[in-house]
């Protein structure tokens, strides 16, 4: 910008000079454009002259108290603002909240299984508006009975409290009697569920009682031995007792036995592995004994499960009140014993019909001391068995009782048998005719060992065991194969005798007798001769099916009960050669059957030889007839 002249004065020079004056000059009120005159350029100076010496409003002081009036307003504002919305959200104005009601109980928070619970229920709305169609509910524990009829189940209550007006309280009562087992704490779910005016919104407010119970309702003890030999039997003790102030109907022991325990006995009626009961008055007990054998290996443990409750409708525990184990371990016995049949354990073993069993019985002495006058002794016993076949080869059999002794009168060692020390004795038996095994056929080895071993002061202490094993026979089928051709369910036709170049049909009747028990899947095969063609025919029981690819013909007999038989037949076509003159061919191979003996739990087989163009069961059979010409 250009230097004024020394005589012209800037506008900031004339504003100073105002500020700094002793007093101001007198003028007239300034314009309120004043100032914007003042705000323009220094080129404008020559225009704003004459307005140079009217004293400028406090333009700046006005604006500063604008700024602060509408500061304080807008934090006036605010403030009211977040009042209101505090007390919106507070308390809600006329909307409901669920924490706005409280529910209360009062009853005992410890109790009897068994008790009578009474439990007040009070509700409160603290909500600006009214509650309707409020509905109260309480969920109880399986086995919840009634307090006014202990015979019914009481699980839900439910209570109608209709309209709840704003700030009022309501009461509701229930009795029940409540179960559970000892040290349980029992959760009661209450819930309030309702809905406001103008809403079709249906509102819950849940809430939940602990309950605890201080005592079970059922006991039961369990009392056994502590160790057993595998095999030997013994008894359980179960004594259940009722703790209970009202009779419990439909009471169950419910045992989970160990694997390899069997049990033989009980002296109340049981169903699979549970007993019932029946009803227990208060203070009433019932005792139950349970004989059985637990087989397993020297130094196994078996734990034995007992819970008693009340029965469910569909059967077993439905509610367990109390559980109790027992545990016994398994010890061999001071003469371990093992049984073969021919070589192989009796464990694996499986009988045949009309057959001779090799029985082999090694015995050790597991003690750490000697065992005087040991015996072993063997019963057998099964329908399976030809009793007048037994023979011992260095035992004793008496027949009377069916039973193998094997003592120091034949053994001399069995006298002393030293720690460690070991023998084998040995007999033999014949099965009966499959005809004869009836429907479930097996062989039943009770196996006891006796002697004595020194005890305190060298008194002699007599010492038994025995265990069993069972092993059973599986069924015979025969089956037989044959030709026909004028008898049968086919129209046959050819030449008889075949003539070489000419086709002969032939009928081939196969049939499966089961002589034992039930066997299922059964089927038998064969293979035709290249000469031979399957013409399609069949008839009788199951289905026939035949592969062109390896000629093999199959009959599916099915399953076969014990004692029945089966029969097929299918029709075969034969066209002889010139070299098959004078002979008698094969119309079909060997035949072979297969089946799965449902009672022996083995596959079962059988075959027959191969099916000529013999036909002795035609009527008027003639041996010379089946030769080719």
């Amino acid at each position: 910008m250009p230097p004024t002249s020394d005589g012209e004065k800037s506008a900031l020079e004339e504003e100073r000079e105002r500020l700094y004056a002793a007093a101001p000059p007198a003028a007239a009120k300034p314009s309120r454009f004043a100032a914007a005159v003042r705000r323009l350029p220094h080129a404008w100076a020559g225009v704003a002259k004459p307005l140079a010496s009217v004293a400028p409003p406090t333009v700046t002081e006005r604006h500063v108290k604008l700024a602060t009036y509408f500061f304080i307003g807008a934090i006036t504002f605010f403030g009211l603002a977040l009042v209101l919305a505090a007390y919106l959200i507070y308390f809600g104005g006329d909307s409901v909240s669920v924490d706005n009601i409280t529910i209360q109980v009062e009853g005992p928070t410890t109790i009897a299984a068994g008790d009578t619970v009474p439990l007040t229920i009070a509700v409160t709305n603290r909500n600006p508006v009214d509650l309707e169609n409020a509905t109260l509910e309480a969920d109880f524990p399986p086995g919840t009975r009634s307090a006014t009829d202990v015979s019914s189940p009481f699980v839900a209550y439910n209570d109608a409290l209709g309209t709840i007006k704003s700030g009022e309280t309501v009461t509701s009562a229930v009795k029940a009697v409540v179960f559970g087992s000892a040290g349980d704490t029992l959760a009661i779910p209450i819930a309030l569920s309702y809905g406001t005016k103008g809403s079709n919104s249906t509102f819950v407010k849940k809430y939940s009682y602990p309950l605890k119970v201080s005592s079970t309702p059922l006991s039961i003890s369990v009392d056994t031995i502590a160790q057993t030999t595998a095999g030997k039997p013994f008894t359980i003790t179960l004594e259940a007792r009722s703790n209970a102030t009202v009779p419990l109907d439909n009471v169950v022991v419910e045992g989970a036995f160990p694997f390899g325990f069997k049990l033989t006995s009980s002296s109340l009626p049981a169903q699979g592995t549970d007993i019932p009961l029946g009803t227990l008055a208060p203070g009433d007990a019932k005792t139950v004994t349970l004989t059985g054998t637990l087989d397993g290996q020297n130094g196994q443990s078996e734990a034995f499960h007992f819970s008693i409750g009340t029965a469910s409708q569909g059967g077993g525990l439905g509610v367990s009140y109390m559980t109790q184990d027992a545990t016994v371990a398994i010890t061999a016995p001071f003469l371990e014993t093992d049984l073969a049949l021919n070589g192989a354990p009796v464990s694996s073993a499986t009988l045949a019909p009309a057959s001779t069993e090799n029985v082999t019985v090694s015995y050790t002495n597991t003690l750490s001391t000697q065992v005087n006058d040991a015996t072993i002794s063997v019963e057998v016993s099964g329908g399976a068995v030809d009793y007048s076949s037994i023979r011992a080869t260095n035992g004793f059999y008496d027949s009377s009782t069916h039973t193998i002794t094997f003592s120091k009168d034949q053994d001399v060692a069995l006298a002393t048998l030293a720690p460690g020390a070991s023998g084998v004795g040995s007999f033999v038996f014949s099965t009966v005719p499959a005809s004869s095994f009836g429907r479930a056929p097996s062989v039943t080895f009770t196996t006891s060992v006796a002697g004595s071993v020194p005890g305190d002061n060298n008194a002699a202490v007599s010492v038994a065991a025995s265990k069993t094993d069972t092993i059973k026979a599986a069924t015979a089928v025969e089956l037989s194969v044959s030709a026909l051709h004028a008898a049968g369910p086919f129209a046959n036709t050819g030449p008889i005798p075949p003539s070489a170049g000419a086709p002969t049909t032939y009928t081939i009747q196969w049939t499966a007798a089961d002589g034992g028990g039930a066997v299922a899947g059964a089927a038998v095969t064969a293979t035709l001769p290249a000469y031979v063609d399957y013409t399609g025919k069949t008839s009788g029981q199951g289905s026939f099916s035949y592969d062109p690819q390896s000629r093999v013909v199959t009959w599916t007999a099915g399953d076969l009960a014990a004692g029945s038989a089966a029969t097929g037949y299918f029709q075969v076509s034969f066209t002889p050669s010139t070299s098959q003159r004078g002979a008698s061919p094969a119309l079909v191979g060997p035949a072979s059957f297969t089946a799965f003996d449902r009672f022996a739990g083995v596959n079962i087989s059988a075959s027959a030889d191969a099916v000529t163009t013999e036909t002795p069961g035609d009527p008027g059979y003639n041996p010379a007839k089946a030769e080719v010409q």
